[in-house]
Formats: C-alpha cells, sequence, structure tokens
C-alpha cells in the first residue's frame, strides 16, 4: 500500500513541476462529453449492442495540454442506474496523465462514489488507457480508447479481453 501511495505521490509532483515549466504558448484546455461502454470486449465481440441503463455511464472530461505530448485529464463519470452492485446512481472521478498525442497512453486513479457504498468511496481504481486522440475540426477532436482498470496496480498487467471496456469522448478546445 506505501509503495503505490510514494507511486501516486510521486506522479502528481512530477505533473505539476511539468505544469508550472511549461510555456503558455503551448498550454491547452479542451472539455469534453462522452460515454463509456461497461459492456467488457469478450461480450462485445458477440453483441455489438450495449444497454444503456446498466453498461454505459456519461463522461464529463477536461483535459489540460502542458506540452504536446503531455496531457493531465480528469473524468468524471456517472452511472445513473449504480455501479458494482449499488443500485443508486453512482459517481466515479478519475485523474490520468496523458502520454502521446495521435496515438496516446494514460495512467491514473479514481474511485467511485454512491451512498450505497460502504463508506461512500470504493477503494482506488488503477487506470490504464491505450487511445487515438484524432481532429475532427481545428477545435473539435475525437478520443477512442480501451481501458484495463484493476483495484491493484500489479492486476493491470493481467490484460484479457474480459476486462477491456471502451469509451468514446468528443473533446472542444477552449
Amino acid at each position: 500500500m506505501k509503495i503505490k501511495t510514494v507511486w501516486v505521490s510521486s506522479l502528481a509532483l512530477v505533473a505539476l513541476l511539468l505544469t508550472v515549466g511549461s510555456p503558455a504558448a503551448a498550454i491547452e484546455h479542451r472539455l469534453g462529453l462522452g460515454v463509456h461502454a461497461w459492456k467488457p470486449a469478450s461480450e462485445l465481440l458477440d453483441d455489438l449492442s450495449v444497454d444503456a441503463e446498466r453498461e454505459q455511464a456519461e463522461v464529463l472530461s477536461y483535459q489540460f495540454v502542458v506540452l504536446r505530448p503531455l496531457k493531465l485529464e480528469v473524468d468524471l463519470e456517472y452511472f445513473p442506474n449504480g455501479f458494482g452492485g449499488a443500485g443508486e446512481e453512482a459517481w466515479a472521478p478519475q485523474a490520468l496523465v496523458v502520454l502521446g498525442d495521435r496515438w496516446y497512453v494514460a495512467a491514473g486513479a479514481g474511485w467511485v462514489y454512491s451512498r450505497e457504498l460502504a463508506g461512500d468511496f470504493s477503494p482506488t481504481i488503477y487506470i490504464a488507457r491505450l487511445g487515438l486522440d484524432f481532429p475532427i475540426l481545428p477545435r473539435l477532436r475525437l478520443d477512442v480508447s480501451a481501458d484495463e482498470r484493476a483495484a491493484d496496480l500489479d492486476q493491470l498487467t493481467e490484460v484479457d479481453e474480459d476486462t477491456i471496456t471502451f469509451a468514446a469522448v468528443l473533446r472542444f478546445r477552449l
């Protein structure tokens, strides 16, 4: 547990130092809306439909472009019908460090909040993401990604088609 805390703290410190030292011309802000399909890849291969009530979350996303390949991202997912056994609405705040421009990798962490969860917040959820972020118009981008999430950092390396989910976010540069 202590190693995880040190890793997350170190990542936050590096991101802060890079933000403070970045030139103003490189700074860009992006705001986006999207959906996250919580149906695993193995099930999507059999049936492409997604049950919007149980297998889909809405996503509000903010990206801060520090320097062209480096971005800091904060997402908030909303589950109107609950998540992980909670039958009441749930929210999932997440923070990620993104490396890459068109093709990218990202790593981060988040939680799920619901009044039905013991203590309101879930344990930390670690996130690894691979995505494609391409421009549609000069100020509009489409981000399509595949996520692997786990309760333990070591589990992020155990990727298989039963644990990968997909998301799409449309972002507008402010």
